[in-house]
């Protein structure tokens, strides 16, 4: 068994030490929760005032908004130059497309008139290779 110093504060509505020891071994220790109670009581801290309660909670209040006004403002900002840089991609990629869109034209004029030269080619030589059957 541990044995735990025992503290005792001696007031006048409380029985001595010689009225403890006259109660016997069981007595004491029971009589030591109830007696020493109050001296190992934590001090209560005291209670702000209404008023530093409402100024520390309005203080609170105006960091938080001043806070999420900055982030909102810095979102907003944010926003703005992606928007910004969407209408710029889109007008470059637009004419981009354009660009595809003319080079495709070209590409198909320039195919029509390469199979027509070929087909011209062909008949030229078909009829020259004609003409050498006949001589023969």
């Amino acid at each position: 068994m541990i044995d735990i110093p025992m503290r005792r504060r001696t007031e006048p509505s409380q029985p001595t030490s010689e009225a403890v020891g006259s109660e016997g071994a069981d007595g004491s220790v029971q009589e030591l929760p109830r007696r020493d109670g109050p001296f190992f009581r934590k001090r209560q801290e005291p209670v702000p005032s209404p008023e530093s309660i409402v100024t520390h909670a309005s203080s609170v209040m105006q960091r938080v908004a001043v806070t999420s006004v900055s982030e909102i403002d810095s979102l907003i900002g944010e926003l703005e130059r992606l928007r910004d840089f969407l209408r710029q991609e889109s007008v470059r990629i637009q004419r981009e497309i354009e660009g595809y869109a003319r080079l495709s034209e070209e590409a198909t004029k320039s195919t029509k008139i390469i199979a027509e030269s070929v087909a011209q080619w062909k008949n030229a030589l078909e009829s020259i290779a004609g003409r050498r059957t006949e001589l023969r």
